[in-house]
């Protein structure tokens, strides 16, 4: 779907019932990439780390256009890091959303740089 579109905020206003994600975003090589361009290979293989508040950790494999999803439960707030080839990028504060794209825009927005990069 619509990478770099916050994905949870889309859903709600669906025509059709669409599910709401515990966590979703979209990993893009670049910081500043536009919406709905699809990510290149050079972020095949990376991972989305994902650990709750009551330290349970989630692992999401980024798809082919970047984008990243679970419906899996996580305890709020919790930190995320995002892992490809042994190096990673973790984010500095806890998160109370799991609607990465919200804030990780193309300019960013409420404090983050820009779109969710891979190390």
């Amino acid at each position: 779907m619509h990478p770099g579109g916050a994905c949870n905020a889309c859903h709600a206003t669906a025509e059709r019932r669409a599910p709401i994600f515990s966590v979703s975003g979209t990993v893009y090589p670049t910081l500043h990439e536009k919406d709905d361009c699809n990510t290149d290979s050079s972020v095949q293989g990376t991972r989305v780390v994902i650990t709750g508040a009551d330290g349970q950790m989630l692992m999401i494999v980024v798809n082919a256009t970047g984008n990243f999803l679970s419906l899996e439960p996580v305890a709020f707030p919790f930190s995320a890091k995002v892992v490809h080839n042994g190096s990673e990028r973790a984010m500095q504060a806890h998160q109370s959303t799991g609607d990465c794209n919200g804030c990780h825009t193309e300019r960013g927005a409420s404090g983050a740089p820009g779109r969710i990069m891979a190390p």
